[in-house]
Formats: C-alpha cells, sequence, structure tokens
C-alpha cells in the first residue's frame, strides 16, 4: 500500500510505529517525515496506516493552536500526526514558532510548556504540562527549521504504479487485529526496551544517537535482522545529512 524509495524505509515505519508504544520508556522520541518533491505521492495513505496502529494517535490536517497540542498530550504521551506539514508549518504562520519549539521540547522525556488553565473564580493560572510524544510529519518538502531537522528521520515517498489502494472497509478489521498485536507485544516487552542498550555504529553520535537509540532499542529486543537494519540506515542518515 505504501511505496518506498529504499526498501528499509518499511522496517523503518514499522519500527517507529513500535516505538510509539513504547516511547515512554525510551529517552527521546524521534520526529519522523513522510517526505515528498512532489504530490501524489502516498503521504497521507502513509499517515493514514500509522494511524491505524500507533500509539493513541492524534491525526490532523492542521493545527488550530501550539495550546491544543500541549493540552491533547495531558497524563500521558499521543503519538501526534502533522499532515500537511508544509502548510500548517509554513514560516508565515503565526503560530510556526510556538509550534516547532513544542516540537522540538517534545522530542525529550521530562519535557513541559507553561500553559495557562482556568480555575475558580474565574481566573487563569499558569501550568507546567508535558510536551513529550511521538510526532509524524508529511508533506511537500516541508520548510523545517535546522534544529528541527536534527531531530528528524525522514523517509522519502515517490508516485509509485507498484501499490495496492488502501481500501479501508475490507482493511479496518485486519489492521485493528495488527494493532492489537502490536499492544500485546509493547506490553510483554516495555521492560525488555527500558533496559536494552543497544550498540550502534561509532559513527553514529550527539543528535544522531539520540534519535536513532529509540528504534534500536525496538529492533535489539525483536532480534534477526533488525537491529542490523537500524545501524545501516542510520549511517546512511548522517551521509545524506552530509550531503545535504
Amino acid at each position: 500500500f505504501v511505496g518506498v524509495v529504499h526498501d528499509d524505509d518499511l522496517l523503518l515505519l514499522a519500527a517507529w510505529i513500535l516505538h510509539t508504544h513504547v516511547s515512554i520508556e525510551c529517552y527521546t522520541t524521534p520526529r519522523l517525515l513522510l517526505d515528498s518533491p512532489v504530490p501524489e505521492s502516498g503521504k497521507t495513505t502513509t499517515m493514514n496506516h500509522i494511524a491505524k496502529l500507533a500509539f493513541k494517535p492524534v491525526l490532523m490536517s492542521t493545527v488550530s493552536s501550539p495550546a491544543l497540542l500541549v493540552r491533547l498530550l495531558e497524563g500521558e504521551p499521543r503519538t501526534l500526526l502533522i499532515d500537511e506539514a508544509d502548510r500548517s508549518l509554513r514560516p508565515e504562520n503565526p503560530a510556526t514558532p510556538d509550534l516547532i519549539a513544542i516540537l522540538n521540547s517534545g522530542y525529550k522525556r521530562g519535557a513541559t510548556r507553561p500553559v495557562l488553565v482556568p480555575v475558580k473564580g474565574g481566573t487563569w493560572e499558569a501550568s507546567e504540562m508535558s510536551t513529550f510524544a511521538p510526532v509524524a510529519m508529511a508533506g511537500n518538502s516541508p520548510s523545517l527549521p535546522d534544529d528541527t531537522r536534527t531531530r528528524v528521520i525522514k523517509v522519502l515517498l515517490m508516485p509509485s504504479t507498484h501499490v495496492e489502494e488502501s481500501d479501508w472497509e475490507v482493511l479496518d478489521d485486519p489492521a485493528a487485529q495488527l494493532a492489537g498485536r502490536i499492544t500485546a507485544w509493547a506490553e510483554a516487552h516495555r521492560d525488555d526496551v527500558r533496559l536494552a542498550d543497544p550498540v550502534l555504529p561509532t559513527a553514529v553520535t550527539n543528535r544522531f544517537k539520540e534519535k536513532w537509540k529509540p528504534l534500536a532499542r525496538v529492533a535489539h529486543v525483536i532480534g534477526g535482522n533488525w537491529p542490523e537494519a537500524i545501524s545501516r540506515m542510520a549511517l546512511m542518515d548522517i551521509e545524506q545529512t552530509r550531503m545535504d
């Protein structure tokens, strides 16, 4: 249902979805960017698939206010899925600086933002609310500042004639069953993920290590060819960043 440029990206999407269910066991949560230079490349389709499988997803095509994002996260981290990010996060949008600040700070566990909340007597008081949450964005080459891009893992999508249409009338039940299996896996391996200390290639340091280690934890617990694939993609990410 999804046409990716690199075959590894399908495993990357799966690992990122799994990590949303155990993000609280990790120190950071990388921002996922579904990117394409052209429309009709499957970005919204991929978002819809993620929305069926990720942890308590909130799918939105527009972001009305920064405060909305913070209030959505009250109580526990949810998976924020921002479609049309090239519009919601456009530089000329007055709300964009605050939205970017939330996306950047919420990359690490424990991050908060002061928000005014109503109290008795008709007054307001400031309350520190968590901004920590997995976030996926989709857009046609969205204009993101450099400090946000360093927190991003990008999946490039291009139009393809080799994908099937996502007929949700048929797929809803299988997707719900798969989501149940993912939830059960997360509950069974939550401690394993928290205690995992995977070894990434020595070149994966600093911000690269921060954003790839959560996926490496998931891969370490799963085993098989997953750890090798995550390490390979992390090195490709470093090389792509240098080229950019």
